[in-house]
């Protein structure tokens, strides 16, 4: 019975993270179809209701969790509010940019009082994260803080000063093309870097192109992996 619970609540998140996710990327779009089609207060209607919609759905658990989710987006729905009250269209287009903001101060915020957040990702998948991988998981946190501050600012010059064309355009497409970019990009030379590999085709595709014992990075990486191993093995069942 508990079992089914759990599984319901997992599949009842999965559907409400998939709903947020495409409220998300299909706001730019929303905003440019509609911008020649409705005046701002139907514009911003539309988009308070289908973000209402996406949060309804998360809106179970706990009391201190659905006091957390309505305070982590409580400014977009402010945003969103004063557009309609105040007919003015450019605060629909500065959405993104607020929810840039909010990740570049989690970010910042991680950087400050620890663990950094690219290291809390990666204590995910590794838990037993390696020493050495600490310093770059800082300096990769400094990176997406970046990227974050002038994504924000590149989203409020377009709102300010260009065509709605161009801001649907950067919003809509180019800002996950430069997204993907910087994730493909990380992973990779975070790969070269290290040169610390697991079991996956893709690792083994990576470590044919760069050898561990080439470098001290990957010596330091298989000497690691060596000593999980002989851990495990000596380990009771």
């Amino acid at each position: 019975m508990a079992e089914a619970h759990r599984d319901g609540m997992l599949s009842w998140r999965r559907v409400a993270a998939a709903l947020q996710g495409f409220f998300y990327l299909a706001y730019p779009l929303v905003v440019y179809a509609a911008h020649t089609r409705l005046p701002t207060r139907g514009v911003g209607a539309i988009l308070l209701a289908l973000y209402g919609l996406s949060m309804a759905l998360r809106l179970r658990g706990s009391a201190a969790e659905l006091w957390r989710v309505v305070r982590e987006h409580l400014p977009l729905f402010a945003l969103i509010a004063a557009a309609i009250a105040l007919g003015e269209r450019t605060l629909l287009l500065l959405l993104p940019m607020l929810v840039s903001l909010y990740l570049l101060a989690t970010f910042a915020w991680s950087l400050r009082r620890g663990p950094p957040m690219v290291e809390r990702f990666a204590r995910l998948a590794e838990p037993d994260l390696p020493e050495f991988t600490l310093p770059y998981c800082r300096r990769i946190t400094e990176l997406w803080c970046v990227f974050l501050a002038a994504n924000a600012a590149l989203v409020l010059a377009l709102a300010l000063a260009a065509p709605i064309g161009w801001w649907a355009l950067y919003t809509g497409a180019l800002f996950y093309v430069l997204l993907a970019g910087l994730l493909g990009g990380e992973y990779v030379f975070r790969k070269w870097w290290f040169r610390y590999y697991g079991d996956g085709a893709a690792d083994r595709l990576f470590q044919r192109w760069f050898p561990p014992e080439r470098t001290a990075n990957g010596r330091r990486s298989l000497a690691y992996v060596a000593r999980r191993q002989a851990l495990a093995a000596s380990s009771p069942q």
